[in-house]
């Protein structure tokens, strides 16, 4: 009963999130409309649960497994929407490809199953062995545990890996977020070890619900982030002597001046080298506040302040490493990267060889 509830409240709540972050893309906060959709996807999702909890799986045959495939679905979507979401650079595509080679091999393997009438589903659902450890729905829902499991432990290393290469205040909502994924990544974990040990409805129950709140829970918190966001422009605007930046969405004419300066500003070497370069000091710098600074970012670039400097900082690593003999250690210092590693890392994702490979191959 109680399961049913939350889930018919988690289904009103991610309908709702997932009109607010569809719309707030009209606001200049790029890749938020993909969050939306993910929430869309969620409240599918929490209808086909709401349906198996309340016993009502007879009445709609046609559910049955699908939840598993959603299942599957759900972390890699997840992964995608919230790395865009907070400008993380696209995923390797190799890690990529297996986010999403899992889901679409389960509904391969089981599309005979789907094709099936309402009453041979029926029939199967009537013959399928008492829940056990082993049994085909309890082996389903701890794999779809384990792959979320795998996913969210990737997402997490992958915000480490590209935030390890800024200061440590240059992106906190991001660094905030990993600890939300490290909390779910334990959650997970438990929820295995339920299955194992309690293997039912009851460890499904949980599981489900639990991943669900959790959801709810940091597209909720991320919501009263952004309102206080907002609420720190509009003081920011307030303390001006002009009103020329008070309005919190910027007509394409704000949009086109402020990104004329934003550009001369990172095309400046000394600027984009600067290791201790972060998003409030671009805005001290242009004199804006850093909402209207990260808008600009996603409008007038159409990336993130963290794709941006990457992608200069790389450009200035290429011209160094043709023109000069100087040692990658020093280039990956002078461009502003804090170690070899991470300036390694960077260089190989933007130019699919290393800078030793670089230089080499291409060095007259």
């Amino acid at each position: 009963m109680i399961g049913t509830i939350l889930l018919g409240a988690g289904f009103i709540q991610s309908v709702f999130l997932g009109l607010y972050f569809y719309r707030e893309e009209n606001k200049g906060r790029k890749f938020s409309r993909d969050l939306g959709f993910l929430f869309f996807f969620l409240s599918i999702i929490m209808i086909c649960n709401l349906v198996y909890f309340s016993g009502n799986l007879n009445e709609f045959p046609h559910l049955i497994k699908l939840g598993y495939g959603f299942g599957f679905s759900i972390a890699p979507f997840f992964s995608f929407a919230v790395t865009r979401y907070f400008g993380i650079p696209k995923e390797n595509r190799i890690w990529f490809g297996l986010f999403l080679l899992v889901p679409i091999l389960f509904f391969i393997f089981h599309i005979p199953f789907f094709l099936l009438n309402g009453e041979k589903k029926l029939l199967f659902l009537k013959n399928t062995l008492p829940i056990e450890v082993f049994s085909e729905s309890n082996l389903l829902q701890m794999m779809t545990l384990f792959f979320s499991l795998i996913v969210f432990m990737r997402t997490r290393f992958r915000f480490q890996l590209v935030l390890s290469e800024f200061p440590k205040d240059f992106l906190r909502e991001g660094k905030l977020f990993s600890q939300y994924i490290l909390l779910l990544v334990f959650w997970l974990f438990l929820c295995i070890l339920l299955c194992i040990f309690i293997p039912g409805q009851i460890s499904e129950s949980i599981s489900n619900i639990g991943f669900s709140v959790w959801i709810l829970g940091f597209a909720w918190h991320r919501i009263y982030l952004d309102q206080k966001e907002d609420e720190n422009h509009q003081i920011f605007s307030s303390n001006q002597n002009t009103n020329k930046y008070q309005k919190s969405y910027l007509s394409d004419q704000k949009l086109t001046e402020l990104g004329k300066q934003f550009d001369v500003l990172l095309n400046d070497k000394n600027t984009i080298s600067d290791g201790d370069l972060t998003l409030n000091k671009i805005s001290e710098i242009l004199g804006v506040s850093s909402h209207t600074t990260s808008q600009v970012c996603n409008r007038y670039y159409g990336q993130s302040l963290i794709e941006i400097i990457r992608e200069k900082r790389i450009t200035l690593a290429k011209i160094a490493l043709l023109e000069s003999e100087t040692p990658v250690l020093r280039i990956s210092f002078d461009i502003g990267f804090n170690s070899k590693n991470a300036f390694n890392r960077a260089f190989k994702e933007l130019t699919l060889l290393t800078p030793t490979e670089y230089r080499r191959k291409y060095k007259s």
